[in-house]
């Protein structure tokens, strides 16, 4: 082969080398229980040429990337639940990214397991357990206002630092137990117990935008509180409120006081988290966002 074909071979490759970005992309986890969050980085190593779209697609849904403004360089982030419903079983997980008009894919074996959830059994007031006509009626509605509110995804995000815990208490109720209620399985439990006495101050675990605070039928008096992106983290059973809608609160601020309102066999907090829509569990959604802060 002659010197000028090995030197344009050369300048071809650099070329190609020169056009598109080298990309990473890292998996938190590839087992994880239903009513798990798993967390995806993508790392480009330079600005040019820009990624145009970025997606993560997991059991039939697209979840989006965000630029990941807690690392340094160019990099991007998703949070990707495994829905409390969904079959164990392995999985393929696939990042999508569209550079130059060109799509690119990055696919990711994942073992979706049956987490080891107990079963609890509840003696609540009979009207708690068995809902009247009336009564169902402003569940429904209020279902139908709370997954309004979830759906909605706000582009920006207001968290700035890992995320805190409601409060410092011991945790009398985890995430997924299996509940009956007067002897009858009703539901799975869909956030974490504190142990609270009436009056304990209830605080934000980040950032956000207060999008609901009213009295509900199961969930009592609750807050609800919007941290951007599709991350919602939720407060029930309060006896007082400290916030209002539409208000902003900080990280460690008082937003009520906890109580036995609602569904309750005593006072307590009831706290849980939503990301991209999926009910999720809270404890270990707080150890997997932790992991943007980390370098």
């Amino acid at each position: 082969m002659s010197r000028s074909v090995l030197l344009f071979l050369s300048a071809l490759l650099l070329t190609l080398s020169v056009a598109e970005a080298k990309v990473s992309v890292m998996l938190s986890d590839a087992e994880v229980a239903n009513g798990q969050t798993m967390l995806l980085r993508l790392h480009a190593d330079r600005e040019e040429p820009r990624i145009e779209r970025i997606y993560a697609a997991f059991d039939g849904k697209r979840y989006p990337f965000y630029r990941n403004r807690f690392a340094k360089g160019r990099e991007f982030y998703a949070l990707v639940p495994a829905s409390y419903y969904a079959k164990p079983g392995a999985r393929k997980l696939v990042v999508v990214y569209i550079e130059k008009g060109r799509k690119h894919y990055r696919s990711f074996p994942v073992e979706l397991y049956e987490g080891d959830y107990e079963t609890e059994k509840l003696r609540v007031a009979p009207s708690r357990a068995k809902i009247s006509a009336k009564n169902r009626k402003r569940i429904a509605r209020e279902r139908r206002e709370a997954l309004r509110i979830y759906r909605t995804s706000t582009p920006k995000l207001y968290i700035k630092a890992p995320l805190d815990l409601p409060l410092k208490s011991k945790i009398t109720s985890r995430f997924g137990n299996k509940r009956l209620f007067n002897g009858v399985l009703k539901s799975y439990h869909s956030g974490t117990d504190f142990r609270a006495k009436t009056g304990t101050p209830i605080h934000a675990v980040a950032n956000g935008r207060v999008v609901l605070a009213k009295n509900r039928f199961f969930a009592g008096n609750s807050v609800i509180i919007d941290h951007g992106q599709g991350i919602y983290t939720c407060y029930y059973h309060l006896s007082r409120f400290r916030v209002k809608p539409g208000e902003r609160v900080k990280r460690g601020e008082v937003i009520g006081l906890a109580g036995a309102t609602g569904r309750v066999t005593g006072p307590h907090l009831h706290y849980s988290v939503r990301v991209n829509g999926v009910q999720v569990d809270p404890i270990q959604f707080t150890r997997t966002v932790d992991l943007l802060f980390q370098k």
